[in-house]
């Protein structure tokens, strides 16, 4: 009895362990750079349909972009876009990136490894030029009924606010409709009632 209870502590230890070593905690948003609100909005414009420069984001520009999607911006509780009853954000944002696939927690701004699969973003969207993007964001709503209805009203202010955050950041941003549901299902293991309602592209051109 003894060793099983040393054996299943042993196993919550690793298990833990392995959690915490696949989370990765961003560093803060700039929150004061780049053009004004105004500025931003004049200038914003999709991404062509071009292939994007190989850079990767850096981890503040991957940082800035995400909180402005659905960071929080105000205690006890507030978030940059709105969200409908005051509740806690229903749409998650996961993050495709050249060496897996991550989840974006706004608690604890940080991005928690969901698949090791390389090359994901390629993968996951079907037209020749998004295949060359850096970085994919998939907006997944949690398939709760009471708040369906507003996921994708909320979709669409996450995704305006990447679209301004890019803009001041130099990079570029663009919403598509063509991409591989199945392969992002199950390279995310997302949840049977979950629902995909919207993909970004981002990065350099």
């Amino acid at each position: 009895m003894k060793k099983l209870v040393l054996l299943t502590a042993a196993l919550i230890l690793a298990a833990s362990s392995a959690a915490f070593a696949a989370s990765v905690l961003l560093p803060e948003p700039d929150r004061g750079g780049g053009p004004s609100v105004l500025e931003a909005i004049a200038l914003r414009a999709s991404a062509e349909q071009k292939n994007f420069a190989k850079d990767e984001l850096t981890q503040e520009e991957l940082s800035t972009i995400l909180w402005a999607a659905s960071g929080k911006n105000r205690e006890p509780k507030g978030w940059t876009v709105p969200m409908a009853m005051g509740r806690e954000p229903y749409v998650s944002i996961y993050v495709l990136l050249r060496k897996g696939g991550f989840l974006y927690s706004w608690e604890k701004h940080a991005l928690i490894e969901q698949s090791d699969e390389k090359r994901l973003p390629s993968g996951a969207v079907t037209q020749d030029f998004a295949k060359t993007a850096p970085c994919v964001l998939v907006f997944v709503s949690s398939g709760m009924m009471n708040v369906e209805n507003f996921s994708y009203i909320a979709t669409g202010a996450m995704s305006q606010n990447v679209y301004l955050a890019a803009q001041a950041l130099g990079l570029k941003a663009r919403f598509v409709e063509s991409f591989n549901r199945l392969k992002i299902e199950s390279s995310l293991n997302l949840s049977p009632v979950a629902k995909i309602t919207g993909v970004m592209l981002v990065g350099r051109q």
